[in-house]
């Protein structure tokens, strides 16, 4: 149950670094990328929804947008800041 754990808390600081992203967004069109991207990540933890299986799900999506370096890149840079 830790891994789980461990896997829900990246996804949500991730989202949390998406939300910050999206802030000082000037490009309407990268905010909705992002909001389309994480928006069913609190449902699927509150719905108990394996963190393996949102993450599969967020890949669709990235994938379907074209955005899966980008999406990659936030995953990594909070990976490295939990580890810190």
């Amino acid at each position: 149950m830790q891994n789980e754990n461990s896997d829900y808390e990246l996804l949500l600081r991730t989202l949390g670094i998406a939300l910050i992203e999206i802030r000082p967004c000037g490009d309407l069109r990268k905010a909705q990328m992002l909001a389309d991207v994480f928006h069913n990540v609190p449902a699927g933890i509150a719905s108990g929804i394996a963190a393996e299986e949102i993450r599969k799900r967020l890949d669709q999506t990235t994938e379907r947008l074209g955005c899966q370096r980008y999406i990659y890149a936030l995953f990594d840079h909070t990976l490295r800041h939990m580890k810190q």
